[in-house]
């Protein structure tokens, strides 16, 4: 499959950025250099927007790495078209999930910079459950339903943050 420059140029540097964020599991093709940071919504819009599930997943991997971007997704919204602002919001809401679910462990690699990422989404989507748990496979079902594609969506979320926690792991052992 040939993918245009362009669009792999947009990918290296969004890569570069989620690295400067936190987010350091994917993997490039080359060095991209010194890149000029976009502001957070656009990171979040452009995220969703990228032709690449690994790199659009990794929206779930920003949320859970900078808790703090919750502020701006209403602005990341208002970029989107709406069928990308559904994705959006299944993505964040797969976030909120994730954090419930693996939120002692992150705390131990966030710190102080950790925050709790408010249920925005939840509700509208009517995606309910007792445990954080449930409430991701409710979320992945809706997915799949809405969207036409019959993918493992609990696993893509799950992947997500694991990559995340694991790439976070081996980093604090490399650093001993």
């Amino acid at each position: 499959m040939n993918v245009p420059v362009e669009t792999l140029r947009s990918e290296e540097q969004i890569i570069t950025e989620l690295e400067g964020l936190g987010v350091r599991y994917l993997s490039r093709l080359e060095e991209s250099g010194d890149i000029k940071a976009r502001a957070p919504h656009d990171l979040l819009a452009e995220l969703v927007r990228q032709p690449s599930s690994r790199v659009r997943a990794a929206l779930i991997a920003l949320l859970l790495a900078r808790p703090d971007y919750a502020a701006h997704v209403p602005a990341a919204l208002a970029h989107l078209t709406p069928e990308q602002a559904q994705i959006f919001k299944f993505f964040y809401t797969a976030a909120v999930c994730l954090q419930r679910l693996y939120g002692r462990n992150l705390k131990i690699y966030l710190g102080a910079r950790w925050l709790e990422l408010p249920d925005t989404f939840s509700a509208e989507l009517g995606v309910r459950g007792p445990t954080p748990a449930a409430r991701l496979r409710a979320l992945a079902h809706l997915h799949a339903r809405q969207t036409g594609v019959q993918l493992n969506w609990a696993g893509t979320y799950e992947n997500a943050a694991q990559h995340l926690l694991r790439r976070w792991e081996m980093e604090r052992l490399w650093n001993r």
